[in-house]
């Protein structure tokens, strides 16, 4: 806290966030100081086309540098601590001012970017593939001919938690499932209470006592994290599974494309499908008020007239369908003579009423 209080005099700063917005100037505190004093993640976004993320991985990247060096390149990169094993991550795509839609309210995409490292904590590749698509497709010309690194297993099924993020980089998130074609499926997960448990078991009696005094001599939530730490490194992912498709970003961008020409052909469809079923809706309640308005034109007639004396061009709208459903129900000449007759009154009645007289000639009642 005593060092994020020397980054900034007018930032709002809590032991879980530190938050600064600027109408002019810039943040010239040192961001990755403050990851490193024990912030998880930081976004920067400014509207001339500044759009970072930072993590900090305290244990480091849990993989091997054999996986990680595919992916890791150009406006990603992975910086390392000069003590110990932690670094931070860090995705900084160039954008030009106003090449991508503004952001209003960039701290809604925090929750997706904590997110990201907590499935990079556990291991999940996918989460390094995400960042990859999002570095290398900047505004700076990419090259169509880019091979991309091996494709996790189970890619698709990101497309809920990765895509806010994917939209706040200015991708379609539909470029994961078209790159899911072809992949494994994701592995199963071990469960988290089990590593737990076994982590537990393993604790010899003189530490678990230490960490019993730690908990409650020092800062619980603190302590809490050291020993989450703790467990993913007693439990390491056995290894994600992945394929080397071999395919280019151009390859990628058209199939891309091409799914996102069927996902709106297919809402499209859906769309003219519920717009169906609700017009035969409206017209089955239709047919039974009509049948009910033969028996009763009166009550139907006054049900017009409240309408009208509770204004409003909505009320004008359904009193003037009142009358016309009222003169198909009757039917005939009977019907028009006992709908236009009343509609003419409604004029008559309230002669400064343009929106009812419009709504009652739209309908053929009113000449």
């Amino acid at each position: 806290m005593a060092y994020a209080r020397k980054q900034s005099s007018r930032a709002e700063i809590t032991r879980w966030y530190f938050e600064n917005e600027y109408y002019f100037g810039d943040f010239h505190g040192d961001a990755n100081g403050l990851l490193r004093h024990g912030y998880d993640v930081h976004l920067h976004y400014a509207n001339f086309g500044v759009r970072k993320i930072a993590i900090h991985l305290p244990a480091g990247l849990p993989f091997p540098k054999a996986v990680w060096s595919h992916y890791i390149a150009g406006e990603l990169t992975w910086k390392q601590e000069s003590k110990g094993k932690g670094g931070i991550l860090t995705l900084e795509p160039i954008h030009e001012s106003g090449e991508l839609e503004e952001v209003w309210s960039p701290g809604e995409y925090l929750d997706e970017v904590v997110e990201i490292r907590t499935r990079l904590l556990a291991g999940d590749t996918r989460a390094l593939y995400l960042l990859w698509l999002c570095a290398v497709l900047d505004n700076q010309s990419t090259s169509p001919d880019i091979i991309e690194p091996p494709v996790p297993g189970g890619l698709a099924e990101c497309l809920g938690p990765f895509g806010p993020v994917m939209e706040f980089f200015g991708l379609d998130p539909v470029i994961l499932l078209a790159a899911a074609e072809g992949a494994p499926p994701s592995p199963v997960q071990e469960d988290h209470q089990q590593c737990c448990d076994a982590w537990i078991d393993a604790l010899s009696q003189p530490e678990s006592k230490r960490l019993l005094r730690k908990l409650l001599a020092e800062d619980a939530a603190v302590v809490k994290s050291e020993m989450l730490a703790a467990i993913r490194v007693f439990a390491p992912n056995s290894g994600w599974p992945n394929v080397t498709l071999g395919r280019t970003i151009g390859e990628l961008l058209e199939r891309t494309v091409v799914l996102r020409a069927e996902q709106e052909a297919k809402e499209r469809e859906k769309r003219e499908a519920a717009a169906r079923r609700k017009a035969l809706k409206q017209e089955r309640e239709r047919q039974d008020r009509m049948k009910q308005m033969v028996n009763a034109p009166q009550k139907w007639l006054r049900e017009a007239d409240k309408l009208v004396d509770a204004r409003g061009t909505q009320n004008y709208k359904a009193a003037a369908e009142i009358l016309a459903d009222l003169r198909d129900a009757v039917g005939g000449d009977e019907g028009a003579q006992i709908t236009c007759r009343h509609a003419a009154h409604l004029a008559k009645k309230h002669p400064t009423l343009t929106h009812l007289k419009s709504s009652l000639r739209k309908r053929g009642l009113l000449q």
